[in-house]
This record gives C-alpha cells, structure tokens and sequence, in this order.
C-alpha cells in the first residue's frame, strides 16, 4: 500500500467520525433548548453540548491538518514518479550500450525488457522476441529454427537442461550457436522472484583455446614419435578395421611389411601380423632373417589395437642352453623323492622335477617358464610370499606348508628356499626343496589332542551325536515327504501339460497323411514346428524344475576328458560347416573327477551357443589346466556379451536385444539349465566376454585320479536291424482317459490301416472285448488313468482277462525313473508324450510281430 492510500484512508476515516460527531451535538442541543421540560436537567446538558463542541473543534483541526499532509503528499508523489520515469530511462540507455546481449524474465519466466544485442544472438527470431515471451516458447523457438546444434540432436533433452538451469543458475551456461559463435550465459535471481540474463559473445577465446589445443597435440605428436622411434620394441597401432595407422622405426626393420601397407592401402591390411588370440595375449614369430619375435597383442578403447614386436632371439638362445643343462639334471632330480625347482629372480619357474607335474596335475611344460602367482593361484602364493622375497634377498628360509596339494594327499610339507649366488655376490634366483611331512605332522597333532581334549571331546561328541541324531530324524521325514510331494508334482504337470500337445501332434500327423493341397500343406508343416518348440519349451522348463527340486543326481566317476570332448566336437561339426565356421578341439590328456552325463550336456550348451552367435570366424573348444582343476571352455569370436549383462545371462527366459537378429527362435534357458547343473556338479562357471571380439564360457572341473579310472567295456558293434514290415488290419486296444487323445490316436492308426479300438479304463476295455469278441495284437495304455488308476494296472487287467501276455506299451507323460523301470520290468515298451509318429508307427512294427 502506498503513502496516498494511506493518507486517503485516514482523511475518510476523520470524516465519518466528523459526521457522527455533529449529528450528537445537533442532538444534545434540542435537548438542551427543552431542558425546562426535562426535570431541571438543562445545565447538565448544555455541559455535555459544550464537550462536545470541544471535541468537534479539536477533530476538525486535525481533519484540516490531514488534508495538508494529503496534499503534500501527492506532490512528493508526483516528483517521485518524474524521477522513477527519468530512471528506467536511464536504465534502458544503460542496458542498450552494454556489449553484452540483456534480457530480464519476471517471477512467472515472461520477458520483461531486452536490448538490442539479444536480438543479435537469434536473427531467426526477431519476429518472435517481445515482451510478454515466455523463456519456454523461446527455447521452442530455438530449437525449431535448428540454431543450437545440442538442440538438434536431443531437443527435449537440451530444453529440460535450459529450464533447470533458469530455475536454478548455477555457474555459467555455455551455448554452441550453429554459425559458429559461441555464448556464456549467466543468470542472477532479483527480489520478485524474476532473473537476469547476460549473453556474453566468447568466440574469439574459444577459437583461440581450440588454436592453442591443435598447438598441443601437434607437439604431443612430435613427442610421440620420437617415443616411439627411442623405443628398442617395434611398435605398431592398427585401427578397428585392421589397417596401419603408426609405427616406429624398429617395427620396419624387425617385420619389413608390405610398401602399400605402409601407404595406407586399405586393400591391403597387414593381416599376418594382426592375428592374436581373440581375447587377447601374445604369440612367437619367426621372420625371414630367423629373428624369433615376440609379438604382444593390446586393445584400445575405441576398438583399435597396438602391436609390440620384441626380438627374444639371445633368450631363446639361452633356454636352449638351459634346456641341454636340464636334461642332465633331471635324470637325478626326477628320482628324488621331494619337490625340486629353481625360480629365477623375477619368481619364474625354470627348472622343476617330476615331483611338481604329479603335485599340480600337470606337464612340466606348462609350469616351466610361468610366474609363482600364475602356476600356484594367489592363494596357495600369498601364503609363501614373504618368504619368496627373502630368498631373492639372500636369506635362506624354511617353514611349514599346511594346504593340501591338488593331486597327491600332502597336507603338511617343510619348504627350504636356498639363494643362488652369481659370482659378483648379486641373487639370480633360490631353489626351493619341499618334503612331505605329512604322516609326522598328523602323529603329533593327533597326539598332542588326544591327550589334552579326549575326555571333554567324548562327552561334547556325545551329546552332540544325540542332537544331531533327532534332528537327522526330523530332517529325513521332512525330505522323504518333500520328495514324494514333488515327485508326484512332477507326475502331475507332465500328465496335465503335454495331454493336449499330444493329441494336437496326433489330430496334425493324421491330417499330413491325407494328400492336401500346397496352402493347407504348409500350415500343417508351420503348425507342426510350432508344436515342435511348445514341446521343446515345456521339456526345458520341467527339466529346470527337476534341477530345482533335486530330482537329478550327480554320479561322478574317474575318467579321462579327451574321449567326450572328441564326441562333442563330431557332434556339431556339420552345424559349424553349415553356417562355414571353423571348430577346432584342442584336448588334453588330463584326468577329470565329474558325471560324463551332466558335464556333457554343459559343454553341449556352450557350444551351441557358441555357433548360434558367431557370424564368422573360428569356434575353440579345449582346456586350460590350472591350481583349482582344469577349465573346459568354449572360446569363440561372436558378438559378445557386455560387462554389465554377462550375469543376467544365467537367468530363465533373459536374451539380449542385440542377438535376436542372430537367433529370434531361442527362449533364454539354456544357461539357466548350465548354471543349475554346474551347482548339482558343484563346479565352478567362468564367462569372460569382450563386445564385438567374442566371449569364453567355461567350467572347471576337479582333477580325477590316474588309477581310479574303470576300462570302459567295448562297446559291441551289432548291425541295428531294419524296421519290419508292418502288419495290416492288426487290432490296437487303446486306454487312456482323454477323449481327445483317444480319437486322435484311433484316427492316425486307422491311416496307417490298423483296427483301434478306443476305452477309458480297463473296465471298459475288458466289457469292449467280451462284446466284439476280439483278441487285441497290441495294447497301448496312458499311465496316469481317472481315479488313481494305472496303464499298468489295466495292462495286467486285460492279459488277464485274455489269459496270455498281449505285448504293450506305456505312452505317458511321466519321464520319472519309476516308471520306465516299471515298464522293463514287466517287458513292455515306452515312449513319452508328446508322441512323435515316426517313433509311434516304429513301436507299432515291433509290437505287431512279436504278437503274430
């Protein structure tokens, strides 16, 4: 509220007083002129009108003064006014001499004043730039006119930035303009809650900041090369494609490539010195001049590499010395009873006996020439570190070792590390001599304890073989009740789910034996292949189920892996010759302890999946032996799996967006089945996986025992009869509780020229023979029936009934043990839904004879 308002008020209030006041007097004076009449109250009354003009006269004086200071008022008004005009005048002369575009934004983001300069920045936007503007319909102007290249590329993206940064200012906001200027925006908040807005033009220091930048990197350039050419290494930087982008001096005289590689030619890649192990490593090249290189494979960031070139040929010509010194040793060294080796003083094993290939599991090729930390694991080396740097200080050292050895049963070993000496004083690296102290070490521990803990450990044993014992109890009752819950689960979704996938496999084998036309034809086929993965997809999912509910057990056994990596790779061969990738198997002698079964269907994982997202290349399946055991994996050049999305691969029903172009048919559960087993086997999973250069899926498996492994039988090799011919109008008794089931079966069979005849139960199959009189060839029966009821219940039913054996078989959807042992016991043939109609047709050959 102004001054005037106020003065207004109070001038407004003095005159209604003022009123109120004179209507009293006016009042109390005809009371007074009455007063004889009044009961001699007239002075009293002529006093009071007198206080009262009083007081009338006093409020009058002071209206008179308000009126004068509304007055007075209203001048200092009028020159404050003249002087707030003169102002904002000067304000916006000011505001339009700035060399920085203005504007000013009010508390609801309008435009309120701008200058000339702001103009400038947005040609495009003369017509559109007023008082009243919005800063949103700015910015939306902005980015329609294309005059911010930020903008163009993500417009809401850069229009909820520009926003927030108006509503909170923090720093300085710099725009790239499309015309090549550039402008640092700075805004302030004022009282009313509105903003300031400076646009400064920086163009020349940002043009001069890019001049000093190219400045820099030429002079790094030069830097660079004369790096590289100091360098005794020959060095070479390929970009992602392949082609030579920089080299040394060295690189040229160590490799003498190709002129027009060196051109730049993109026709010609220097593809002999680019191959390397597609995660990554180095490999050993002999060039023309017998020069034995060492070349070094090293990723970049932005998918290109470098190539490192050493000339190792004085090494190579030293383990060669070494090697014929070896020999010599070996033949004392190997006999010793005790682990011998020399390690070299950057903790490289050179020399090892015999001893150390039976302690790891491994030929002495792959310990030899190898670091500490790589051949023993950082475990089994962390424990012997500091005794390690002793060594190579000079000091000799011995101590204890109390982790067991991978192959052999050590658990407690004395180590000695002996310094080797040169001639000038200096320690080119130890010996190390380790013993076997186990059966002492173990005497005397057992010892010592039984003296010291033997009665309490009775008495503690004692009571908790009790406990343990109730809680066995319990906890057997509990599984066996889990168990059978699940088993009849099992029964009861495989029965449920594959019924009717059964009798649609039935109702589309009987239609594709009739002649159709090519349409109806190739629905029936598409049909058919969608059945095919409803089956598949159910199969996986109970399988993952049975592995949940530990239904499949591991039996592992001692054997030897090279035979079923050989199966696995002659398996998929013809599907890598398919899609022209190369399969390679590199086996290894070595002994593996795990189910040939389980850890089969693993590798078979990887490998299909391996051929399933390579689109050219090469596809690896072999072994690495490490401290743990020995890593069987899959190495191949696909697509690749991120960092941050290897795990998720493991999960049911997770495919990753990028390889449904590969494979748009797979279902995401087939590591999800490798991840459950590899838990059943309890061996460990390794996925290792670079975008766009391939990934390794592998699992490791513990090391198996030499002499443990059983000669497998040879296999007889008996010539599989051939199908015999078929045996038309023979009668088929079917049995099973689906309608549905019953008239597809009867509807295919009667197709292939067979008689069915179709009951529910063995009641009502025993009433259909006593009616028609006729003697079944063959009887097919469900296992699951209505009321509890077995197929095998009615099987032996009806024989019964006939008085002689009627060959049969059991077609159900149960693929527990139970019930396929149940059938060979009683010698009949079984076959699980869903019925695939080669297999049924096959079954009914065989039957049909063994009835005539």
């Amino acid at each position: 509220m102004t001054k005037d308002d106020d003065h207004a008020r109070q001038l407004a209030a003095l005159q209604q007083e003022n009123t109120k006041l004179r209507k009293i007097n006016a009042a109390l004076m005809h009371r007074a002129e009455q007063g004889l009449a009044d009961n001699g109250n007239s002075f009293t009354f002529f006093q009071v009108a007198a206080e009262l003009e009083t007081r009338i006269h006093e409020r009058t004086s002071a209206l008179e003064q308000a009126m004068g200071d509304l007055k007075a008022s209203n001048v200092a008004l009028e020159q404050a006014r003249l002087a707030a005009e003169l102002a904002q005048n000067q304000l916006y002369v000011a505001v339009e001499t700035i060399a920085d575009g203005f504007a000013l934004w009010d508390s609801e983001q309008r435009l309120l004043h701008y200058n000339r300069k702001f103009c400038d920045m947005f040609p495009a936007l003369r017509d559109v730039i007023r008082p009243g503007l919005s800063l949103s319909e700015l910015i939306g102007a902005i980015i329609a006119a294309r005059l911010v290249p930020d903008a163009v590329s993500d417009p809401d993206g850069w229009m909820a930035r520009r926003l927030a940064y108006h509503r909170e200012p923090d720093g300085s906001l710099i725009l790239a303009m499309n015309d090549g200027s550039w402008y640092r925006v700075s805004e302030r908040a004022i009282a009313d809650g509105g903003r300031v807005a400076i646009y400064t033009d920086i163009t020349e220091i940002k043009r001069q900041e890019m001049r000093l930048r190219e400045r820099d990197l030429a002079a790094h350039s030069q830097l660079l090369h004369a790096t590289m050419n100091s360098i005794r290494q020959g060095l070479a930087v390929f970009d992602s494609h392949g082609r030579l982008m920089e080299w040394n001096q060295r690189f040229i005289e160590l490799t003498q490539p190709d002129s027009r590689a060196l051109r730049g030619d993109s026709e010609h890649k220097l593809a002999e010195w680019v191959r390397c192990c597609p995660l990554g490593g180095a490999l050993e090249h002999v060039n023309p001049r017998g020069q034995t290189l060492e070349v070094q494979y090293n990723p970049m960031p932005d998918g290109g590499y470098v190539m490192s070139y050493t000339d190792i040929s004085e090494r190579k010509q030293a383990e060669h010395a070494l090697r014929n010194s070896e020999a010599k040793m070996r033949l004392i060294t190997d006999n010793l009873p005790a682990l011998i080796a020399y390690v070299d003083k950057q903790q490289i094993y050179r020399f090892t006996n015999k001893g150390y290939e039976s302690w790891f599991g491994v030929p002495q090729s792959e310990i030899n020439g190898r670091s500490m930390r790589e051949v023993l694991g950082p475990r089994l080396f962390d424990g012997r570190k500091d005794y390690v740097e002793r060594a190579l200080a000079g000091k000799a050292s011995e101590f204890e070792l109390q982790l067991p050895a991978p192959r052999q049963n050590i658990q407690f070993a004395k180590a000695t590390f002996i310094p080797h000496f040169a001639g000038d004083g200096s320690v080119l690296g130890f010996f190390a001599l380790i013993q076997d102290i186990t059966d002492s070490r173990l005497a005397a521990q057992a010892l010592q304890d039984a003296k010291e803990q033997l009665e309490i450990r009775v008495v503690e044993r004692t009571q908790a073989l009790s406990i343990a014992n109730h809680r066995l109890q319990d906890a057997i009752l509990a599984t066996e009740a889990a168990q059978q819950s699940k088993t009849h689960f099992f029964a009861a979704a495989s029965h449920d789910l594959l019924q009717p996938l059964n009798a649609a496999r039935l109702f589309l084998a009987a239609l594709c034996g009739k002649t159709l036309p090519d349409n109806i034809r190739q629905l029936a086929d598409k049909t058919g292949t969608a059945l095919e993965a409803v089956d598949e997809l159910i199969n996986t999912l109970l399988e993952i189920s049975r592995l949940d509910a530990g239904a499949v057990e591991a039996s592992p056994q001692h054997q030897p892996v090279a035979p079923l990596l050989a199966q696995i790779a002659d398996e998929f061969a013809p599907l890598a010759e398919a899609k022209l990738l190369r399969l390679q198997c590199h086996s290894h002698r070595a002994i593996i302890h795990s189910d040939g079964v389980l850890l089969g269907r693993v590798l078979r994982n990887f490998v299909s999946n391996a051929i399933r997202y390579t689109r050219e290349g090469g596809i690896v399946l072999g072994c690495r032996p490490q401290a743990d055991g020995l890593l069987i994996g899959v190495w191949d050049q696909g697509v690749g799996i991120p960092a941050d999305k290897q795990a998720l691969v493991f999960n049911e029903f997770q495919r990753l967006p990028e390889h449904h172009s590969l494979c748009p048919k797979g279902m995401g559960l087939g590591l999800a089945i490798v991840n459950r087993l590899a838990h059943r086997l309890g061996h460990r999973v390794v996925v290792r996986s670079h975008v766009g250069r391939g990934s390794l899926f592998g699992i490791v498996v513990p090391y198996g025992d030499a002499g443990a492994v059983c000669a497998a039988a040879a296999a007889e090799t008996v010539a599989a009869p051939g199908l015999p011919p078929q045996q038309h109008g023979a009668h088929i008794l079917l049995i099973d509780n689906e309608s549905s089931i019953l008239e597809g079966m009867s509807t295919l069979l009667a197709d292939w020229h067979y008689q069915p005849l179709a009951a529910s139960s063995a009641a009502q199959a025993i009433a259909l023979l006593q009616h028609s009189g006729i003697a079944p060839d063959v009887i097919l029966a469900d296992y699951h029936l209505d009321f509890g009821a077995t197929g095998s219940d009615a099987i032996r039913s009806v024989c019964q009934h006939l008085g002689r054996n009627v060959p049969a078989a059991l077609i159900t959807a149960d693929r527990s043990d139970a019930v396929q042992q149940e059938a060979a016991d009683s010698g009949w043939a079984w076959l699980g839904k869903p019925v695939r109609p080669a297999r049924l047709r096959t079954l009914l050959a065989h039957l049909t004879q063994q009835g005539g």
